[in-house]
């Protein structure tokens, strides 16, 4: 039975304070559904923190290689994370999140840590694709499937993606040259999302260091800051996967529109471009999806963007 994201959070607090909370979790659901915040509030719970990410006692892994796999190296450091003293208090938590990305090497890897966690673990999977997963490993967890949530409005950065495809749509001129400036736009952003999380990763950094430095040896130190490089590394994939579904979800509110249904935001622009043939929207569709495909398979990002936008761009409305 699959549950709405705060009802499955609230079955899980309520197991928490009962002090029946199992080991490992595995949290399935679509893109979107809540899956990651559900596990950042019940980590903040037990670990006694308003902010799990924050907390010196959360760990996490999930795709940063060029080839979106989580590798060996990530769960052996995860494992090492969670054998060692907790640093403040006596739980810990470690996240594999897309765990359906697992290097078949790393999944065999953490079968042991699912079977014997170290005392006062609890690990918590998320998935898109768990039947992608080792049997092995879904058997060693509790599953928990998360209902897909409401449609979420556009961030500020995919709002301002948006209106900078609107305008290009709305346009007479040069589909190349839209392209190209969409392309800009959406690099633009990206670049200045990656600098954000780059710096609250540092800042994070330099407080830890501060309130460690004479606590915990250097070693810790040196692997938190790369576990945070990993962690930001990870945190700017996500934000371009939610900006190319940002675009995805744009063209396809216009598919809805296009049949007479309601669209999920009303956009004006989308009435605006009701008139366009379905079929060209499902093929912009597919431009963009194949977009995703080239920047998992690790081609140059720019490359990948600017030659998706101009597919994007010149297919016939």
């Amino acid at each position: 039975m699959a549950f709405p994201p705060q009802r499955a959070l609230e079955r899980l607090l309520a197991a928490q304070a009962a002090g029946r909370l199992a080991h490992a979790y595995l949290l399935c659901g679509p893109r979107g559904s809540g899956k990651r915040e559900v596990i950042e509030r019940l980590a903040a719970r037990i670990l006694e923190t308003d902010d799990a990410l924050r907390h010196p006692d959360f760990h996490s892994a999930e795709p940063e290689s060029k080839s979106r796999r989580i590798l060996i190296e990530q769960i052996r450091r995860l494992e090492q994370a969670l054998r060692t003293k907790p640093s403040a208090g006596s739980r810990k938590v470690a996240v594999i999140h897309e765990a359906d990305r697992l290097q078949p090497q790393a999944a065999n890897a953490f079968l042991k840590t699912l079977e014997e966690p170290p005392a006062g673990s609890h690990v918590f999977l998320a998935s898109d694709s768990p039947d992608a997963l080792l049997e092995t490993i879904t058997s060693r967890c509790i599953v928990v499937q998360i209902q897909a949530g409401a449609a979420q409005p556009p961030s500020e950065s995919g709002e301002e993606l948006l209106a900078a495809l609107e305008r290009l749509l709305a346009a007479p001129g040069s589909p190349t040259r839209a392209a190209f400036a969409l392309a800009r736009t959406f690099l633009d952003v990206l670049g200045r999302e990656r600098e954000r999380i780059r710096d609250e990763a540092a800042e994070l950094l330099k407080a830890e260091q501060t309130h460690y430095k004479r606590s915990t040896d250097g070693a810790w130190l040196d692997e938190r800051e790369e576990q945070l490089k990993a962690i930001s590394e990870a945190g700017a994939l996500r934000v371009r996967a939610e900006l190319i579904q940002t675009l995805a979800g744009w063209f396809a509110d216009l598919l809805r529109v296009q049949h007479g249904a309601p669209a999920a935001f009303d956009r004006p622009a989308l009435r605006a471009q009701a008139a366009t043939s379905p079929k060209s929207t499902l093929l912009r569709i597919q431009a963009i999806e194949e977009t995703t495909t080239a920047l998992d398979r690790n081609i140059q990002e720019a490359l990948a963007v600017e030659a998706g936008f101009l597919k994007l761009f010149t297919i016939p409305a």
